[in-house]
């Protein structure tokens, strides 16, 4: 009998999980252009400041990962996110993959073009990837401590890409604004890898 409780209650959130995913790609896909991506307001990134996960308070929506994509690459599609949400269905339970801006970061040591292809933010300390001179190499990606390395590689372009907090976006990270459950958070960066 408790399996099956545990079990209507796993499907459950995993249902309203995904129909707040459907009702937010039905709400970007009615809207044209990118008016919604617009900034009205200034977010004040944190020195090395870095994305904070509550997973107590997370659904597993996904809503995180495709306005991630859209925003960076004018698509929706969870494989061009600089951010991974893992999903455990069978307990409920979400964290979420991402760059931690560490303060060494190795990324940018194994670099063989940094400062041009891999930068740092002297302002705020933002780790950022350079595309225009990024050829590819992967070297960064090989280089990142954390498993899975939070440096992917795109698959059409063949250029690596990180989360950036959405730098240079006037209303911070778009992950943390269109967050419905309020899971995820800028941090100020404690150290960490």
């Amino acid at each position: 009998m408790a399996i099956s409780k545990k079990k209507s209650v796993t499907n459950r959130r995993e249902f309203l999980a995904g129909a707040g995913t459907a009702l937010s790609i039905g709400a970007i896909a009615g809207l044209t252009g990118c008016e919604y991506l617009a900034d009205t307001s200034i977010v004040t990134i944190p020195a090395n400041g870095r994305i904070k996960h509550n997973p107590s308070v997370c659904t597993g929506c996904g809503v995180c990962s495709l306005m991630c994509s859209l925003y960076h690459e004018k698509v929706v599609h969870i494989s061009l996110s600089r951010s991974e949400l893992v999903r455990d269905p069978f307990e409920a339970v979400y964290s979420i993959n991402v760059c931690r801006q560490c303060l060494s970061p190795s990324c940018y040591q194994s670099c063989p073009k940094k400062d041009s292809a891999l930068c740092i933010d002297q302002a705020t300390g933002v780790k950022y990837i350079n595309s225009d001179q990024c050829d590819g190499c992967g070297e960064c990606i090989l280089g990142c401590p954390l498993e899975p390395a939070r440096v992917k590689l795109n698959p059409a372009t063949k250029l690596a890409f990180k989360c950036d907090l959405c730098r240079g976006r006037g209303k911070g990270p778009i992950c943390i604004e269109y967050c419905a459950q309020n899971a995820l958070a800028l941090a100020p960066g404690n150290g960490e890898v």
